[in-house]
C-alpha cells in the first residue's frame, strides 16, 4: 500500500501524462513501461522511478504543476473539513482502482493517450 506522499507521486505523474498534446519520446515511453510492469510487484521501487522520470524536459513541467495543485487542494480540504457534508467533495477514487488504473496507463504503447482515456478517474483524485 503506498504512503501519501507515494500516491501524490503517482497521481501527479498521471495528470502529466494527460497534460501532453503528443506520444512521449520513445525512450521515455519505454521507461514508462518498465514502470508498468515494476508496479505490480514492487510499487515502492516503481513509484522511485517515476520521480526520476519525472525529471524528463517532456514531463517535468505538467509534473511540478499537478503536485502543486494538489498541494493545494489539499490545503483547502483540511482547512474545510468540518463544512457541511453537503458541501464535501465526491470521494475519492479507491487506491487499488487507481493503482489498476496506473498499471493500464504505464503499459499502453501511447500512455499519454492512455491517460486520457481514465481522465474522469485521474482528475477528481485530489484526496490523496
Amino acid at each position: 500500500m503506498l504512503n501519501q506522499l507515494q500516491k501524490v507521486t503517482l497521481i501527479s505523474f498521471l495528470r502529466a501524462l494527460l497534460k501532453l498534446d503528443s506520444p512521449l519520446p520513445a525512450q521515455l515511453q519505454r521507461e514508462i513501461n518498465k514502470v508498468g510492469k515494476m508496479y505490480q510487484t514492487q510499487p515502492d521501487k516503481a513509484i522511485n522511478y517515476l520521480i526520476k522520470l519525472a525529471e524528463s524536459d517532456v514531463i517535468k513541467e505538467p509534473y511540478q504543476q499537478a503536485r502543486i495543485n494538489i498541494q493545494k487542494n489539499y490545503e483547502i480540504q483540511e482547512r474545510n473539513k468540518f463544512d457541511k457534508p453537503s458541501q464535501q467533495k465526491a470521494p475519492a477514487v479507491p487506491p487499488e482502482r487507481i493503482a489498476n488504473i496506473a498499471i493500464a496507463i504505464f503499459q499502453a504503447s501511447d500512455s499519454s493517450k492512455e491517460a486520457k482515456n481514465h481522465k474522469s478517474e485521474i482528475m477528481p483524485q485530489d484526496r490523496v
